[in-house]
C-alpha cells in the first residue's frame, strides 16, 4: 500500500478509509477525482475495497443514529425488557405499569399476522417510548412522546381509519395527532383505559388501518431493536 512497514501501511489504510466515509456524507464518492482525497499508490482494487467498507462503516453510523445506542442494534430488548425500562424512565406506578403491559399485549394481539412480522419494534430516546411503524407510518407509540421529544399530553398514539373514528371518544383538544399524506387514517391520542374497553369494532378498525398503512405508498423501513418474539432470560 506504499506503507515503510506494516503498521505505517494500518495507519495508511484507515486514513484512507475514513477520507471515504466522510466522502459517502458528502457525495464526493461520486466524483471521477476521488483520487485526489487518497494516497496515490493505491491500487484500484484496495480503493474499490476501501469503498465497500467505507460503504459499511457509514451504514451503520446511520444505523446508530436513528436507532440512538449501537448496543441497542446488535442485541435487541425483549418485550419485557421494554416494558421494564419504559416504565422506569417515566416514573410509572406498579398500576401505571399493569396497564402498560395489557395494552401492549391487546395491540399486538390484533395486528394482523401477516403484518405484524412487517413491523418495526422500537425503544427510543433512552427508553422513554416505545413506537411500533409499519414501514415509515406510525401505528402505535406510548408514552405518547412527540418526535422532537415533547411531552405526553396521551398513554398512546394510535391509528385508526380517519373517517371511523369511534364514536364514543370524546373530543378532546390535541387528540387528533396526525393525518397521514398517503393513506386515509390519522393518529388519536388515547389512555390505557380507553382501549382496554375498545370492543371488537374498536379492534377491526385498527387492524383495518393497519391493512391500509399496509397498502399505501412504500417507504423506508425502521430498524427493531426490541425482539417482540425473544423470551425474557430470567423467566423460565
Amino acid at each position: 500500500m506504499g506503507g515503510k512497514d506494516d503498521i505505517d501501511n494500518f495507519v495508511l489504510l484507515c486514513s484512507n478509509c475514513h477520507t471515504l466515509v466522510h466522502s459517502y456524507s458528502s457525495k464526493r464518492y461520486r466524483d471521477k477525482e476521488i483520487r485526489q482525497y487518497l494516497n496515490p499508490e493505491l491500487t484500484d482494487e484496495a480503493i474499490e475495497k476501501l469503498k465497500s467498507l467505507a460503504g459499511k462503516i457509514q451504514n451503520v453510523k446511520r444505523e446508530v443514529e436513528e436507532n440512538e445506542n449501537l448496543w441497542n442494534i446488535k442485541t435487541p430488548y425483549t418485550l419485557d425488557d421494554a416494558i421494564t425500562i419504559i416504565s422506569h424512565r417515566n416514573k410509572f406506578t406498579e398500576y401505571q405499569k399493569k396497564l402498560l403491559l395489557e395494552t401492549l399485549s391487546l395491540v399486538l394481539e390484533n395486528i394482523p399476522k401477516p403484518i405484524v412480522q412487517r413491523c418495526s419494534y422500537r425503544l427510543l430516546k433512552n427508553g422513554k417510548y416505545m413506537s411500533i411503524n409499519l414501514m415509515n407510518y406510525l401505528l402505535f407509540r406510548t408514552p405518547a412522546y412527540g418526535d422532537f421529544g415533547e411531552m405526553p399530553v396521551f398513554d398512546c398514539y394510535f391509528t385508526f381509519p380517519k373517517n371511523k373514528i369511534p364514536s364514543n371518544l370524546k373530543p378532546i383538544e390535541g387528540r387528533d395527532v396526525f393525518n397521514f399524506r398517503y393513506f386515509d387514517c390519522i393518529n388519536l391520542g388515547l389512555s390505557y383505559t380507553e382501549i382496554l374497553k375498545f370492543t371488537k369494532e374498536e379492534w377491526s378498525l385498527f387492524k383495518e388501518a393497519c391493512e391500509m398503512a399496509n397498502d399505501a405508498r412504500k417507504t423506508r423501513n425502521w430498524i427493531s431493536n426490541i425482539d417482540i418474539n425473544a423470551k425474557d432470560e430470567n423467566v423460565a
